[in-house]
């Protein structure tokens, strides 16, 4: 469910205990879940960290193309992601992985916003292949 109604910029503590601890996990893991299953169908990814209990952040990557040219092209598409290390560069070195692209979903985004996403990551995987 979208519990996020139209948020200003400052979420106060009043603002969270109105929305409820209780519905922000919900609404969180019901965001992870669907992100989740989109990146898996849409093919041609890999995710990095499938923890049983995490937040709702997805670190992922696309087959055969660099993090940070799929970031620049989304962005450009109107979609935030994060590209990088994410203070795990010795850790990345190790798996040789050059970095990650990073989903983070709080509980005012939607499944809207997912598949926008989805549809920006498959411009940029068109733009790049």
């Amino acid at each position: 469910p979208n519990i996020a109604g139209g948020i200003g910029l400052g979420i106060g503590l009043d603002y969270i205990n109105h929305v409820g601890l209780g519905n922000i996990q919900l609404q969180e893991k019901d965001l992870l879940q669907y992100g989740t299953k989109r990146l898996t169908e849409m093919g041609g990814t890999r995710i990095i960290g499938e923890a049983r209990n995490k937040a709702s952040v997805i670190s992922f990557l696309l087959d055969g193309i660099h993090p940070y040219d799929v970031g620049m092209i989304v962005d450009k598409l109107g979609v935030a992601v994060r590209t990088g290390h994410h203070c795990t560069q010795p850790v990345m070195d190790y798996f040789e992985i050059p970095g990650t692209i990073r989903a983070s979903f709080a509980f005012y985004n939607t499944r809207d916003e997912i598949d926008r996403m989805i549809m920006a990551l498959e411009r940029a995987r068109q733009m790049l292949s």
